[in-house]
C-alpha cells in the first residue's frame, strides 16, 4: 500500500520468543521497513528493536497472586486506557488482546476459540472442556472478549482459514463480515553447518515433535502411533523438543512399550542442531492455529507430517511436500503415514527436496503484505463512512 500509516500494535509481550510474539515482531519489522510509524502498547518489551519510527508504551502488569480471570480483566482495562491515552492512531491493531478502547480497527487472532477442544478432542477431552466452558470464569471471559473483539473490530485477521471458520461458526458471524488471512512466515537465525547435516543412511529413522502442549498438539496420539510402529518391529526414534519428561508421560511410554524409542530434549534454543538430528517432523495436532515449526523444519529438509486441522496444512500439499493426516485422532492412520515414509526412500527424498523448495515461498514479507492489504480495506471503509456523513 502507498499510504504511510501510524499503527498501534497491542500485545502483552513484545519479544521474539513464542509464536504470537515472533509473529508480531516480524510484522512490526516489516511495517517499519515499509515506512509506517508503529507504536507498540505492551506490558513487557524484550524485543531489543530500535527504529526512528518505533515508539513503545508500557502498561502495568497484573498484581501478584492474580488468577487467570483477574489478569484478563486487568489487561483489558489497562491496555484499553493506554490506547485511548496515546491515540488516536490511523490503525489500532490488537494481537488477540482484549480491548474495549474507543478505537479498535483490526484484530489478528492467534488462538482458537475457548471451546475448540469441545469439537476436535477425544470424548473425555470434549467433556472436560465443556465443563470448563460452563464453570471456569477464565474460559467464560475468553469466550466473551473474543466475541467482543469480533464485533467491535473493523477487520478480523486470521493466520489460517481453519481459524476463520472456527470463529465465524462459534460466534455465528455473517460470512460477509470482513476478514483477511495472513499466515506467518518462518525464519531461523542460523544455517546448518556441514558437520551438523544429518546422514540419510543408517541408524533408526528419526522423527521430531516440537511443542509444549502434549494433548492439544497431539503427542498422545503420536505416542499411540509409535506403539504401533514398535509392534511392527520398525527401527525408529522420536525426539521431543520443548517438553521435559513428566511422570504421566513416562507412565504412558512404559505402558505403550516405547520408552527406549523416545527422548525428551526439553527447551532448545538452537533448533538448527535439533533439526539436523531428524528426518521428519510430526505434528498431529487437535488444535493448531498454524504451526511455524513444520515450515522451519522444511527449510532443513525435514518432511512434515501434519494433521488436516493444523493451519499449516493449508499451505502444504499432500504427497508433494508433506504427508497430511486426515483424521487427527487416528493413531493407526498416523502410524501408516510414518511407516510409508520410513519404507520408501525415493518418496522420502522427493518430499524432502520439495519441502525445502516450498518453505522458501512462505515468508514474513507475505504476512506483512496481507496485513497491509487489510489496513487498506480498513482505511477505504473509514473514508467511505466520512463521505457518507458529509453527504
Amino acid at each position: 500500500m502507498s499510504a504511510k500509516l501510524h499503527i498501534a500494535l497491542v500485545l502483552r509481550l513484545f519479544s521474539s520468543q513464542g509464536g504470537l510474539e515472533l509473529y508480531a515482531l516480524k510484522l512490526i519489522e516489516g511495517l517499519l521497513k515499509n515506512g509506517h510509524k508503529v507504536t507498540v502498547i505492551c506490558e513487557i518489551d524484550e524485543s531489543n528493536l530500535s527504529h526512528a519510527n518505533l515508539v513503545v508504551h508500557k502498561f502495568a502488569g497484573a498484581k501478584k497472586g492474580s488468577n487467570k480471570w483477574q489478569k484478563i480483566e486487568h489487561y483489558r482495562q489497562v491496555a484499553s486506557a493506554a490506547v485511548d491515552k496515546f491515540g488516536p492512531f490511523d490503525i489500532v491493531h490488537s494481537q488477540h488482546f482484549p480491548l474495549n478502547s474507543a478505537q479498535l480497527d483490526a484484530v489478528t487472532f492467534h488462538n482458537h476459540t475457548a471451546g475448540r477442544l469441545s469439537l476436535v478432542g477425544y470424548p473425555l477431552e470434549k467433556l472436560l472442556n465443556n465443563f470448563k466452558m460452563a464453570t471456569a470464569k477464565a474460559y467464560k471471559l475468553r469466550h466473551k472478549y473474543d466475541l467482543e473483539l469480533c464485533q467491535k473490530s473493523l477487520m478480523r485477521i486470521f493466520v489460517a482459514t481453519v481459524m476463520k471458520d472456527d470463529f465465524y461458526n462459534t460466534y455465528k458471524l455473517e460470512q460477509s463480515a470482513p476478514f483477511a488471512i495472513a499466515p506467518p512466515g518462518a525464519s531461523l537465525a542460523q544455517e546448518l553447518q556441514a558437520a551438523e547435516v544429518r546422514s540419510d543412511e543408517g541408524g533408526p529413522f528419526t522423527f521430531l515433535f516440537v511443542g509444549k502442549g502434549m494433548r492439544k498438539k497431539g503427542l498422545d496420539t503420536l505416542f499411540k502411533a509409535c506403539s504401533i510402529l514398535k509392534k511392527r518391529k520398525l527401527d525408529f526414534r522420536l525426539l521431543i523438543a520443548g517438553l521435559k519428561e513428566k511422570p504421566l508421560q513416562k507412565f504412558d511410554m512404559i505402558n505403550l512399550g516405547i520408552s527406549s524409542n523416545v527422548e525428551f530434549l526439553g527447551y532448545q534454543k538452537d533448533m538448527a542442531s535439533v533439526f539436523a538430528k531428524a528426518k521428519a517432523l510430526v505434528l498431529p495436532s487437535k488444535i493448531e492455529p498454524f504451526g511455524m515449526a513444520p515450515i522451519q523444519a522444511m527449510q532443513y529438509g525435514l518432511v512434515p507430517i501434519v494433521s488436516q486441522v493444523c493451519g499449516v496444512s493449508e499451505v502444504l500439499s499432500d504427497n508433494n511436500d508433506a504427508l497430511i493426516l486426515q483424521n487427527h485422532l487416528s493413531a493407526p492412520e498416523l502410524a501408516d503415514l510414518m511407516t510409508k515414509l520410513m519404507g520408501n526412500t525415493e518418496l522420502y527424498k522427493k518430499l524432502s527436496k520439495q519441502a525445502r523448495q516450498s518453505a522458501q515461498s512462505i515468508s514474513w514479507e507475505k504476512t506483512v503484505a496481507a496485513t497491509e492489504e487489510a489496513y487498506g480495506r480498513i482505511t477505504a471503509s473509514k473514508q467511505k463512512l466520512v463521505k457518507e456523513d458529509v453527504l
